[in-house]
């Protein structure tokens, strides 16, 4: 149903969201290092590095298996997106492919709210929803707190050393990875009901990242995710499972990123979320 597809669509862009953010955690659990490399001390300087950043630009694939009783759907995406920090704004295009069918979204977020295309017709999103994007990266806008607050989901952590980078890798169980889904939604102040219903009904069962750092400069190259997870709606339960590897390039070299003016003309108000 329409309603189902919403619903599904919020929460992959939450999941994208804290995808991006969860790059700067410490661990709670067993960090085995090779001799040399304090997993610790990476950590805080690609914590540093990043404070520095004002915008990069991000290419990622992502495979996304949604089933519920015998239907099972696979959507493909890729993603290409600049992003600017502060404050935040991005240019994306996603290409989306599902059951043979595919489908281009471009979309906007800047000050002057948040716009997307589908099909030939520009849509501007309700301020609500656009407010709830802005908490929540405003949420995710610390690092340091950002590392703290991880540190209590973490399961299991390694860093390796290859040539030129690092590799981190991250899981948590779902319990935990849970809580901390919870708390992202209770810290977005529950301004958003349904956000907070599609937190309500979704159960992570396993959460697992690899992270690439670069070893001169201590940004992220790259960002593996993968997330088990199943959702409840009207009494259907719907499975799903994200991969996603993301890359990450041109970090300060990004221009600004600006609404088109015939786009803020065309764009239709679409109807509030809260309705």
């Amino acid at each position: 149903s329409e309603m189902k597809f919403r619903m599904i669509a919020m929460v992959s862009a939450l999941m994208l969201i804290l995808a991006a953010c969860s790059g700067t955690t410490e661990s709670g659990g067993e960090v085995s290092v090779e001799e040399g490399v304090d997993a610790k001390e990476v950590f805080e300087k690609s914590i540093t590095a990043q404070q520095d950043i004002e915008n990069f630009h991000m290419k990622a694939d992502m495979i996304q298996s949604i089933g519920s009783g015998e239907e099972e759907l696979e959507v493909k995406s890729v993603i290409d997106a600049d992003m600017v920090m502060d404050p935040m704004a991005f240019h994306q295009m996603i290409d989306m492919t599902a059951d043979g069918e595919s489908m281009q979204v471009e979309s906007y977020f800047t000050e002057e709210g948040f716009f997307m295309k589908q099909g030939e017709q520009w849509m501007k999103f309700p301020d609500d929803m656009t407010d709830t994007l802005l908490s929540l990266q405003e949420t995710q806008g610390d690092p340091l707190e950002q590392m703290e607050m991880l540190k209590e989901y973490v399961d299991e952590f390694t860093l390796t050393e290859e040539e030129d980078t690092y590799v981190m890798t991250l899981k948590a169980s779902g319990e935990k990875f849970q809580g901390l889904i919870e708390k992202t939604a209770e810290e977005m102040g529950g301004q958003n009901q349904m956000m907070e219903e599609a937190m309500d009904q979704m159960n992570v069962n396993e959460v697992a990242y690899t992270y690439t750092i670069d070893k001169e400069n201590y940004l992220p190259v790259q960002m593996k995710m993968k997330m088990d997870s199943e959702m409840t709606m009207e009494g259907e339960t719907i499975s799903s499972l994200m991969e996603m590897d993301s890359t990450y390039d041109q970090y300060n070299e990004i221009d600004e990123v600006k609404v088109p003016e015939e786009v803020i003309e065309q764009a239709e108000e679409m109807p509030g979320m809260s309705e």
